[in-house]
This record gives structure tokens, C-alpha cells and sequence, in this order.
């Protein structure tokens, strides 16, 4: 009997377990969320810290009055806030490079894992084909003892039967040709038996040479089965190293993206106060600019108003000057008045007679028109010289006070 071949299969895929799936699903579908919720949680918290160190810096530049010093402070935050962007961008780059290089190694082991995976059901097929192929083997070795039992059985049966039909044919014949007959009888039945012993002996040692092949072959088989579990029970040990590996690098490399998240939100945060501190800084810078030329205008006006009070005070003067100068000469002008006026009463006083007296006469009139001609002379002056002082006053009044009138103006 020829040995039987192993059988060849094609090679296929375990079918995936519905409650495993939906495990693996309900397991991703949980991670989302809790990602979805830690995201939100994150914008939350930013947004506070935002709001917080705005009112902080509104706050301090609230209390703080001078401009000089609201700038120097903004500038101060500034260059921390800089100080701090820099330094988030060194770790930023520092977290990137480092999520890169286990980004590479969770790849690596992937593969190796995916390769030792293969391996594995390679080796798990082999191990199954190797137990079909021993049971089979075993099972044939089965079915051989039980045929050879039964030829034996049979060749038993038969060779009981002829003798049982070799002694009634004897003791059936009972003549005296019986002995002999007996003799040729038991030549053929040991010729027979020998051809049939040896037929059996031949049969026994083609089976035994049978099951000594088939003991090889399990051997052979048992001996590359043993081989074949030990290395995947290695490989399995290294699938399981590399699958704790890659757990590992996964926790790890999800912490990192957690930490590089964070520090991505503290950028824009510093970025978007960055961009406050400018707008206040430039805002500031504007509002010293047109203080810069406020003051400078003041100082202008503050000069031409300067000249113009003292050209007031030079002006008073000169007028005070001539108001002297014509008190003076209407006081000479009424001293002259004052002496016709007495040497007149003086002439009158005196008798000189009626011709004396004529002349007086016509002397007073002269006199008299001559005072009243004096008299309207000082009127006009005097009254020329009071309007004049009164036109004076006003002058200077107004010149006094316009200044005064136009620097509140300015300063509403």
C-alpha cells in the first residue's frame, strides 16, 4: 500500500468575530468623544485664559496714568510675551521632531508586527495541517491494525474450516487407502499451510514495513511540528513584546499630540495677546505723537502770546509816558489861564478913570474874548486829551485782557 501525500491548501483568512468588531467599534467610537470632549475642554479653558490675561493687562494699564509709563509696561509685556512665543516655538519644535521620530519607530513596529502577525498564521496554519496530517496518519495506522487483524481472523477461520473438512473427508472415507491418502493430505495441507504462512508472513512484513515508514513519517512530522510550535511560540513572546511596544508608542505618541496641541493653543494665545500689545503700542505711540504736537503748538501760541504781552507792556508804557506828557501841559495851560484870570481882576481892581476905565473896557473885552478864546482852547484840549486817555484805557484793557481770552480759548 503506497503512503498517502500531504494535501495542499489554499491559503485563507480566520473570519472576524461580530462581537469582537462591535467591541473594537464601541472602543473607537468612545476614544472620539472623549477626544471630542477633551478638544472642547481645551478651547474652553484657552478662551478663559485669554479673557483673563486681557482683563489683567487692561487692568494694570488702567491703573497706571502717566503714557510714558503705560508704554514702557506694554513694551515690558511685550518682550515677555516674545521671550515666551520663542521659547513655545523651540519646544513646539522640540515635541514635533520627537513625535516625528516615535511616529517612525510606532511604523517600524507596526510592520514588524504585521510581519510577525503573518508569520504567525503561517506558522498556526502549518501547526494545524501537521495535527490534520499526524491524525490522518494515525487513523491509517488504525485502519491497518483492524484489516490485519480481520486477514488474520479470516486465514484463522479458513485454515479451522479445512481442517474440520480435511478430518470428516478422512473419517468419511475410512477405507484402507486412508493412511496413505492422510499422508498426501497433510504433504498438501503443509505445502498449503507453508504457502499461505508464507503469503501471511510476507503480507505481515510488507504491513510492518508499512507502519515503520508511517512511524518515520510521524516522527519526521512530529519532530518538524515541535520545531515549527517552538518557533511560534518565540514569535508570539516577540508579538507580544512588540504589541506592549507599540501600545506603548501609541499612549506616548498621544500624550505628545495632547502636549503639542496645548502648546499650538498657548502660540495663538501669545500670538492673539502679541497682536493686542501691538494694537495698544501702537495705539499709545499715535496718542504721544499728537500730544508731541499738541505740545508743540502750545509752546507756539505760549511764544506769539508772550510777544504780544510784551508789546501790551511796551505799549502801556509809552501811553502812560505821553498821558505824563499832556497831565504836564494841560497843567501848564490852566497855570497860564489861572494868571490871566488874576491879572485881569488885578487890572479891573485898580481905578483909573473913566478913559482908564473905557480902556479896561474894551481891554476886558479883549481880555474877556481872549480868556473865553484860551478858555475854549483848554476845553477842546482838556476834553481832546480825556477821550484821547479814555480811548487809552480801553486799549489797554482790551490788549490786557484778549491774551488771557485767547489762551482759555485755545485751552477749551
Amino acid at each position: 500500500m503506497a503512503p498517502t501525500t500531504m494535501a495542499k491548501k489554499a491559503k485563507g483568512k480566520k473570519p472576524a468575530d461580530p462581537s469582537e468588531t462591535s467591541k473594537l467599534l464601541a472602543a473607537k467610537i468612545s476614544q472620539l468623544e472623549q477626544d471630542a470632549a477633551g478638544e472642547k475642554d481645551q478651547e474652553a479653558e484657552i478662551e478663559r485664559e485669554v479673557k483673563k490675561a486681557t482683563r489683567d493687562l487692561n487692568q494694570l494699564l488702567n491703573n497706571i496714568e502717566s503714557p510714558m509709563t503705560r508704554l514702557e509696561t506694554v513694551h515690558k509685556k511685550y518682550t515677555e510675551l516674545l521671550a515666551d512665543m520663542k521659547k513655545l516655538d523651540r519646544d513646539y519644535a522640540k515635541s514635533k521632531k520627537r513625535a516625528d521620530q516615535l511616529q517612525k519607530d510606532q511604523d517600524k513596529g507596526k510592520s514588524e508586527l504585521s510581519k510577525t502577525a503573518t508569520m504567525k498564521d503561517k506558522l498556526e496554519k502549518l501547526c494545524r495541517e501537521l495535527t490534520k496530517e499526524n491524525k490522518k496518519v494515525k487513523d491509517e495506522n488504525k485502519r491497518l491494525e483492524e484489516i490485519e487483524k480481520k486477514a488474520r481472523g479470516v486465514v484463522n477461520a479458513r485454515l479451522d474450516s479445512l481442517l474440520f473438512d480435511i478430518q470428516d473427508f478422512v473419517t468419511a472415507r475410512g477405507d484402507a487407502r486412508g493412511e496413505k491418502a492422510d499422508i498426501d493430505l497433510d504433504d498438501a495441507l503443509r505445502a498449503k499451510i507453508k504457502t499461505i504462512g508464507e503469503k501471511f508472513e510476507a503480507r505481515e512484513q510488507h504491513y510492518k514495513a508499512l507502519l515503520r515508514s508511517k512511524d518515520a513519517e510521524i516522527q519526521s512530522l512530529t519532530a518538524k511540528y515541535e520545531e515549527q510550535r517552538r518557533g511560534a511560540e518565540s514569535e508570539a513572546q516577540r508579538c507580544r513584546a512588540l504589541s506592549s511596544q507599540v501600545s506603548t508608542f501609541s499612549q506616548t505618541e498621544a500624550e505628545l499630540r495632547s502636549q503639542l496641541n496645548i502648546y499650538v493653543e498657548k502660540f495663538k494665545q501669545v500670538e492673539d495677546t502679541l497682536n493686542n500689545s501691538n494694537e495698544l503700542f501702537l495705539t499709545f505711540r499715535k496718542e504721544m505723537e499728537e500730544m508731541a504736537k499738541k505740545t508743540k503748538r502750545l509752546e507756539k501760541e505760549n511764544m506769539t502770546l508772550t510777544r504780544k504781552h510784551e508789546q501790551t507792556n511796551r505799549n502801556i508804557l509809552e501811553m502812560a509816558e505821553e498821558r505824563t506828557r499832556n497831565n504836564d501841559e494841560l497843567e501848564k495851560w490852566r497855570k497860564k489861564s489861572n494868571n490871566l484870570e488874576a491879572l485881569c481882576r488885578r487890572m479891573q481892581e485898580q481905578g483909573r478913570g473913566q478913559a482908564l476905565a473905557g480902556e479896561l473896557d474894551a481891554v476886558d473885552d479883549e481880555g474877556t474874548e481872549m480868556t473865553r478864546e484860551n478858555m475854549t482852547i483848554i476845553i477842546t484840549i482838556t476834553t481832546i486829551t480825556i477821550m484821547r486817555n479814555i480811548n487809552i484805557h480801553q486799549q489797554t484793557e482790551l490788549l490786557t485782557v484778549s491774551p488771557f481770552l485767547d489762551h482759555r480759548h485755545h485751552q477749551r
